[in-house]
């Protein structure tokens, strides 16, 4: 039988996790990703509490304060349920997570978890993240306020694209993975170059080469007309449960162009509070962005050949 990495299906996981109890402690972590809305925290929940499981956050936008709605952030139920760890916990007014403080989280979470006797259960849907905690990220420094700093004052000065042009002219294969919109992303890959001297595409080789994290990898994957369907009635359910009061709320405590308020659902919710959009088009609109956002993080996902998956 081959092991994990090597592309069980997703039948075989349960039962081998089930083995694994037979071995010693430390308790080996398993790593659950997959497509916004394709299950995989109703997935780690079911494992968690058969196998002794603590769930671990490894999503970019569930780790903030303030945004558990529009996320869809496990709620008090799951979190009675099973122990969780991260989820709703930075302030995005105070800190942007990266990959690099993930990384930090991520191996003190595991260890205290196993620690304890259970089993670290990573779930979300960020692959930058697992990619690089499964095989490390280099020297990645962190951000220096005064680099972040001129970089803002050029791009309120000269506008977004100019630094954009910057980048291109470094690292002509940034394009591939950095969008002309995408603020943060420029300015990060710039102040690191600032700092180190050391372009994007640099940085991604330090992907390559033997996996630091030994741990179960498992892909959940959904049929692309069901996870389009639960797709629709996971944002229609975010408004119900009071997506706009949400974002109102977070508006209320970030600068006017923070970049919170433009994630998926909340630049659509404050929209709708400011009377330019009508909730049925405000969710329309979510759903469209949801649908393209899953999409680029299924064409990521292919590309990994280190996960178990299964349709199911």
């Amino acid at each position: 039988m081959r092991g994990l990495d090597q592309g069980e299906g997703l039948g075989h996981i349960p039962s081998m996790i089930k083995n694994r109890h037979r071995q010693p402690s430390p308790l080996m972590p398993l790593v659950i990703a997959g497509a916004t809305g394709s299950g995989k925290s109703a997935l780690a929940l079911e494992l968690a509490l058969r196998h002794r499981g603590e769930i671990i956050c490894a999503d970019s936008r569930q780790f903030y304060l303030g945004m558990s709605i529009g996320t869809a952030s496990p709620g008090d139920h799951e979190r009675a349920l099973v122990a969780h760890h991260g989820f709703n916990s930075i302030d995005p007014l105070n800190i942007k997570f990266d990959a690099g403080l993930f990384i930090d989280f991520a191996k003190q979470q595991i260890a205290q978890v196993q620690a304890r006797g259970h089993r670290p259960i990573l779930v979300g849907g960020t692959g930058l993240y697992l990619r690089a905690l499964r095989y490390g990220f280099g020297q990645v420094p962190r951000s220096d306020e005064l680099i972040v700093a001129e970089l803002e004052v050029e791009c309120a000065n000269y506008g977004l694209e100019h630094l954009y042009q910057q980048l291109l002219k470094l690292d002509p294969i940034s394009v591939l993975f950095i969008k002309a919109t995408d603020k943060y992303r420029i300015i990060r890959a710039l102040e690191i170059y600032r700092q180190i001297g050391q372009i994007p595409s640099e940085r991604r080789k330090s992907f390559l080469g033997p996996p630091q994290l030994k741990a179960h990898y498992l892909l959940k994957k959904l049929a692309k007309a069901e996870l389009q369907l639960k797709l629709y009635e996971r944002v229609a359910h975010m408004f119900k449960q009071g997506l706009v009061e949400e974002a109102l709320a977070l508006r209320a405590r970030l600068p006017e162009q923070h970049w919170a308020l433009k994630v998926m659902g909340y630049q659509e919710a404050l929209l709708v509070a400011d009377g330019h959009l009508d909730n049925n088009q405000a969710i329309e609109r979510t759903f469209i962005r949801h649908r393209q956002y899953a999409k680029r993080q299924a064409t990521w996902f292919n590309k990994e050949n280190f996960y178990v998956w299964g349709a199911h």
